[in-house]
């Protein structure tokens, strides 16, 4: 009967080992349901500025959210983009260098915001800031705005900012559950 205990509680000592070292090597993939709404955002956004970069303005404006659609007419947004975009050519690059998630509304609107700002060059332009406004509207990430222009230079090396070498995350304490 020792002798059974014995082997027992070896066989559940190894298969403790054996769970931990697996739980411990599992990638850093696994995401939490919070962390996978955030990068979904983040993907949506490449995907969103990947129309506008193609010229796509009126695709880029049917993915936008009703909130977007309520402000801005369609053709006041193709003409915008069209004057904002043809001087200044293709994307050369597009580093992301923040996110921001704003689950309480952004600039008095209501609702989850996620604010994601790139740093990019363009052939006509080589140092530009691009903001992109992403809302969370029937259950998906929508375009809710887009703004871009050269980015601020500073007048003396004190106010000076390298560009951050990783995304920086922002997000609020008190971030609702994901919606499933």
């Amino acid at each position: 009967m020792k002798i059974t205990r014995y082997l027992l509680m070896k066989d559940a000592l190894a298969l403790t080992g054996i769970l931990g070292f697996l739980f411990a090597a599992m990638p850093k993939g696994f995401a939490s349901p919070a962390e996978d709404h955030i990068n979904d955002a983040v993907t949506v956004s490449k995907t969103w500025v990947a129309q506008i970069d193609a010229g796509q303005y009126d695709e880029s404006y049917a993915f936008g959210c009703d909130a977007m659609h309520d402000k801005v007419p369609q053709d006041t947004w193709v003409k915008i983009l069209k004057a904002l975009r043809t001087p200044w050519g293709p994307v050369m690059s597009r580093k992301q260098i923040s996110h921001i998630y704003k689950p309480d509304g952004y600039e008095g609107s209501e609702g989850e915001y996620m604010l994601i700002t790139y740093d990019t060059s363009f052939k006509g332009l080589d140092s530009a800031t691009e903001m992109v406004v992403l809302k969370w509207d029937g259950g998906k990430w929508r375009g809710a705005g887009y703004n871009a222009g050269p980015k601020a230079v500073a007048t003396d090396d004190s106010t000076a900012q390298a560009p951050a070498d990783t995304t920086e995350t922002h997000t609020e304490p008190h971030m609702r559950p994901v919606p499933q």
